[in-house]
């Protein structure tokens, strides 16, 4: 892809988690054992051959600078270009958050003018996804467009909010709606696009010297008609992460062969902090089926289609179904846990019975005693 090209991370976004943790931002809340949900924007942007990266950091920044750190591991520590943190820096921002992304983006303008690129992706965190996004560039390119929306035509009923957008037979927008809940066949906006930097400079400094939209995206549906706005169906596997409940469910999609296919591609991999650890070792008495377990597990236990993390221990004779546990953690022996999400760095006691369900699972927060 072009090298005139930047990309600009928001992480800025609502913690729909805060169940499980009230300060770690969503963008570094693991996913799928040893990855965080930001791995997957990041990554897509690297893959495309975008060397310059900005990361817009959200107020409780800890967890992201540990799992970025040099973004070696993503090639972008680098002497020129590579990665850029934007962090809070005004008290405002802190004592009195004000609503929206409008004010967050013209504060950071100055990283996208530096770059001198033409071009730029724009996207958050809050989305599970393979997007290439050196075919959305040739689409933007092929159209002669200001702007090109990512969107995923949905198969089933959706309950939680977003943009849906609605496209010509040419791939045109006509509009670009809020929506509190989807319908199978709508075209759910994903939060990523590509953009002129130019025009998203004026878009951002017009918004908020008028100060009447809190939200860039609706400063785009706004200015659907007088731009040449174009939607790019995204095919792949994608889910938006709104809710504990929806975290779940993508972390269960992810345990389907056909999911995990569509998700995890050779031609486009994804890329995370480096833990060097041995492989997971499977004692004796272990049995498991349909999961994913990380490395430097140890299975003494019984795992039915759960996700482990790294460093997760399991001890003799315990269960573990339908569950999510993150790394660091060890299941006491005899213990029972169907439908739990367990955060890190948890000591689950011996013959310890925690049962969630299916549409309501079981949070364990960090450092609770169980």
């Amino acid at each position: 892809m072009s090298s005139n090209i930047i990309g600009l991370i928001n992480m800025e976004c609502p913690n729909y988690m805060k169940e499980l943790s009230g300060k770690r931002p969503l963008a570094s809340e693991p996913f799928a054992g040893k990855y965080r949900l930001m791995d997957f924007t990041l990554s897509s942007m690297v893959n495309a051959g975008v060397d310059t990266v900005g990361l817009m950091l959200p107020f409780h920044a800890r967890s992201v600078l540990d799992h970025v750190r040099s973004a070696k591991e993503w090639d972008l520590a680098r002497k020129q270009n590579g990665l850029y943190y934007l962090p809070v820096d005004e008290e405002d921002d802190i004592v009195s958050p004000r609503e929206g992304d409008i004010h967050k983006y013209n504060k950071n303008l100055r990283y996208v003018e530096a770059t001198g690129r033409r071009y730029m992706i724009l996207a958050g965190c809050d989305v599970i996804h393979n997007i290439d996004f050196k075919d959305v560039f040739n689409y933007h390119r092929h159209h002669n467009a200001d702007i090109t929306l990512v969107y995923k035509t949905t198969d089933n009923e959706l309950p939680t909010g977003g943009w849906a957008v609605n496209t010509e037979a040419d791939g045109r927008v006509k509009d670009m709606k809020k929506a509190d809940a989807f319908k199978p066949g709508s075209k759910v906006f994903l939060g990523a696009l590509l953009i002129d930097c130019n025009l998203f400079i004026r878009m951002i400094r017009k918004a908020f010297a008028q100060g009447r939209q809190h939200y860039f995206n609706e400063v785009l549906s706004k200015n659907i008609r007088s731009l040449r706005v174009f939607g790019y169906g995204y095919e792949g596997y994608a889910s938006r992460v709104t809710s504990i409940q929806a975290y779940f469910k993508a972390s269960m999609d992810i345990l389907d062969l056909k999911n995990a296919h569509r998700l995890f591609s050779a031609d486009n991999r994804f890329y995370t902090k480096i833990k060097d650890a041995a492989p997971a070792k499977y004692m004796e008495e272990a049995h498991v089926t349909n999961s994913r377990i990380a490395n430097g597990c140890v299975i003494e236990g019984r795992v039915e289609n759960s996700i482990l993390s790294r460093h997760v221990r399991v001890g003799r004779n315990a269960v573990i179904k339908n569950s999510i546990i993150m790394q660091n953690t060890v299941i006491g022996e005899d213990a029972r846990l169907e439908y739990v999400i367990c955060d890190k760095n948890q000591d689950i006691q011996p013959e310890a019975v925690l049962t969630g369900t299916e549409e309501n699972p079981l949070c364990v927060t960090k450092r609770e005693l169980v």
